[in-house]
């Protein structure tokens, strides 16, 4: 959990955990994760697989039934991504998942995930955000997010945080007699170089905590097996780089300030100048912040990916903003008549239309080691 890099660090943890000895074999991994990319197929995955559309189907009726089985009492809420979170932990189990690994929706406490016992838990960059949700100081936030952590959790998993969060992890660690190992970018990791500094350490954190699990379950981890499963690990809108035609194209889901700027980075080191980017932040994010990361492209349109969000902090800004696909189109058309490239940044529903514009892969996840 944490504000930023949740996908990357459960998708690293699950391709670790892929490569661990059961026995005589090696284990099997469910993985489910929000939100979905291309479909929301890509939300439950058996050993890096998204599931298939016939089982897929299968789950979703099954899970009709079960809530039609329920009488209402107003005692509780099922939101959206606690369905799929619920739902792909039990046709995990079903398939003969070893291993879960799950990333939380909005919050910890508040999330559907709290109604599992964790571990080991994974906590990546904490900002503040959400706040309508998780309370209105970034001490809320992170005490919403570290509310998984429980009885059964033995060791706790950290990126280097701001003091006033790293003081709560200290606090919920103590409380329930949990070990904290805190990941920094000089930590030795098996997840490839060629992966951005941000990227990395999120990779980082997710074999650590894989290893972690692991250890805590009395398997053996081979290193080499280990290391050919995260560089087989593919987690599209996170920093990815496409081509479509002959465009250069990144894409990520930055929607906070300081997300924005480490992307921006990136794409400056890999394509040597800020040209053209289509960006996409609705007025619950910082928008004014976020656009003022962008200010060194050449080209910024503004985009709108969703009709039940508001965009009118960014039209105060820009004169037009311009639904997802369209401003996405012209984003190309713009960098190829230019000569350059094009980033393509903002929520994730926004990047799963981006994803689907360049017609991204992304069935498989991770490949498990032979």
């Amino acid at each position: 959990m944490g504000s930023k890099g949740k996908g990357t660090t459960a998708v690293h943890a699950a391709a670790t955990l892929s490569s661990g000895q059961v026995a005589d074999r090696l284990a099997h991994v469910g993985l489910v994760s929000s939100p979905g990319l291309r479909t929301n197929r890509e939300r439950m995955r058996f050993d890096g697989m998204a599931i298939p559309n016939e089982e897929y189907e299968q789950v979703a009726q099954s899970l009709a039934r079960a809530r039609a089985s329920v009488p209402p009492s107003g005692l509780g809420y099922l939101s959206p991504t606690g369905s799929f979170t619920i739902t792909g932990a039990a046709w995990a189990a079903a398939r003969g998942a070893d291993a879960l690994v799950l990333e939380e929706g909005l919050g910890g406490r508040s999330d559907e995930v709290s109604l599992f016992e964790p571990l080991v838990v994974a906590v990546t960059k904490v900002f503040y955000e959400h706040g309508e949700q998780l309370g209105p100081t970034l001490d809320d936030v992170a005490r919403d997010l570290l509310g998984v952590v429980g009885p059964a959790t033995r060791t706790i998993v950290t990126v280097a945080q701001d003091a006033e969060v790293t003081a709560i992890v200290e606090e919920t660690a103590a409380k329930f007699g949990t070990r904290i190992v805190t990941v920094t970018p000089q930590t030795p990791t098996s997840a490839p170089d060629r992966l951005a500094p941000i990227t990395r350490l999120n990779a980082a954190a997710g074999e650590a905590a894989a290893r972690a699990l692991a250890s805590v379950l009395g398997w053996q981890v081979d290193d080499n097996r280990a290391a050919a499963a995260l560089v087989s690990v593919r987690v599209p809108g996170r920093l990815s780089r496409h081509t479509l035609g002959d465009v250069p194209v990144m894409i990520d889901g930055a929607i906070s300030p300081e997300g924005v700027a480490a992307t921006v980075a990136d794409y400056l080191r890999r394509h040597g100048r800020l040209d053209t980017v289509v960006a996409s932040f609705p007025d619950t994010k910082d928008v004014a912040a976020c656009f003022a990361e962008l200010r060194g492209f050449e080209r910024v349109i503004p985009s709108r990916a969703d009709d039940y969000l508001t965009f009118t902090k960014a039209e105060a800004l820009h004169d037009n903003v311009l639904d997802a696909r369209t401003a996405l189109t012209l984003g190309v058309e713009t960098a190829r008549a230019e000569g350059g490239g094009c980033l393509m940044i903002g929520t994730q529903s926004y990047v799963g239309v981006a994803l689907d514009v360049v017609g991204a892969e992304t069935e498989r996840a991770f490949t498990p080691p032979a």
